[in-house]
């Protein structure tokens, strides 16, 4: 049984995960999917086994600032493996793939929205804010950490406002859970003493974060 990970960048190359897409979250409509795919920027992290799509994540590249800083770092998103194939270590082959890409290109961490913590806490994920649900959060006092509302950011949040999709469907109470991939950078963007990745997170978590429920 032949399986290999495949880095997947342009449209035509993404299209093979679409029906994995379908099989797993039938709640988004074709509208929204068609959108998704052709115009939000992305890559595919996917295992293929004998020529077929058996699991995915995408990683979504946001602008973000960061105590005071412009940087990017990626939200993994529509993360996912066929039932049957489910329990073999696949999700974790495709994480740990992405931690050390993304750590190679000098992405300070990684963002997700977990259905369950539990499932990311082993990867080293942990939470370090709430959603916010409304704007007028993000004005009050410092916020070290939120997406920059670009002008692109806010054209695609319009545009998927006006799809009939349940993709912002989230868990009760949704968190946003972090993954330290580059720790030095991370102690010179914050300021932190140089602790387990544990505790830096522990740390951040008390800081003024926000993140609306549309990343």
């Amino acid at each position: 049984m032949m399986r290999k990970i495949l880095l997947l960048k342009t449209p035509e190359e993404q299209e093979r995960t679409k029906a994995l897409y379908r099989e797993i979250f039938p709640e988004d409509t074709e509208e929204f999917l068609d959108f998704y795919y052709k115009e939000r920027p992305k890559r595919i992290l996917a295992m293929e086994e004998e020529g077929q799509i058996i699991a995915m994540l995408h990683l979504n590249p946001f602008l973000l600032s960061f105590f005071g800083k412009e940087i990017t770092a990626s939200y993994i998103y529509a993360v996912a493996t066929k039932k049957e194939k489910r329990r073999q270590g696949i999700m974790g082959e495709l994480l740990r793939y992405a931690f050390q890409l993304l750590k190679e290109e000098g992405e300070v961490f990684c963002i997700l929205i977990p259905v369950a913590e539990s499932i990311y806490s082993p990867y080293g994920f942990r939470t370090v804010a709430k959603l916010s649900k409304e704007e007028s959060e993000a004005e009050e006092g410092i916020n070290v950490l939120y997406a920059v509302p670009t002008k692109a950011l806010l054209e695609r949040r319009k545009k998927e406002a006006l799809l009939d999709s349940e993709e912002d469907a989230l868990p009760e109470n949704p968190v946003l859970m972090m993954k330290i991939l580059n720790k030095p950078l991370f102690l010179s963007y914050t300021g932190y003493p140089d602790e387990s990745e544990e505790e830096l997170l522990r740390r951040l978590s008390g800081e003024r974060i926000y993140f609306s429920d549309d990343i």
